[in-house]
């Protein structure tokens, strides 16, 4: 999709706002990939953290191809700049410990498998 002579994406999925308190969002949003994956397959999400506020997260899933049921979020996202890293879900606090070393995020989208893996894409504004 091309918005203004710049490509961009476009994320739809289910939001929810989660408390960053006591880092208890690992475990909350943790429960909401659950509830997703069970309805429609952990490898066909992937997850967007859009806004950081006042200790909250706002965090949507989506399916990586077609639109999610119950959909209540469409964003257009920037398709270039970001960056990228992998690494094993069980150290996913420690990867983020180390992304956020560079200051706060605009965009975070996340992918899991059942391997214990996950793909995490960030973009920060300049």
């Amino acid at each position: 999709m091309k918005a203004n002579g710049k490509f961009i994406m476009r994320f739809i999925g289910i939001s929810r706002v989660f408390s960053l308190k006591n880092e208890d969002q690992y475990n909350t949003i943790g429960v909401f990939w659950d509830e997703m994956a069970e309805k429609y397959g952990l490898e066909n999400l992937r997850g967007l953290g859009y806004r950081w506020e006042r200790g909250f997260i706002y965090y949507a899933i989506g399916l990586k191809n077609g639109n999610i049921d119950g959909a209540d979020l469409t964003m257009d996202l920037p398709d270039e700049n970001w960056l990228v890293v992998s690494g094993k879900t069980d150290k996913l606090k420690e990867i983020y410990d180390e992304i956020y070393r560079d200051g706060a995020l605009t965009y975070e989208i996340e992918t899991f498998d059942h391997n214990g893996e996950c793909l995490i894409s960030y973009y920060r504004e300049a």
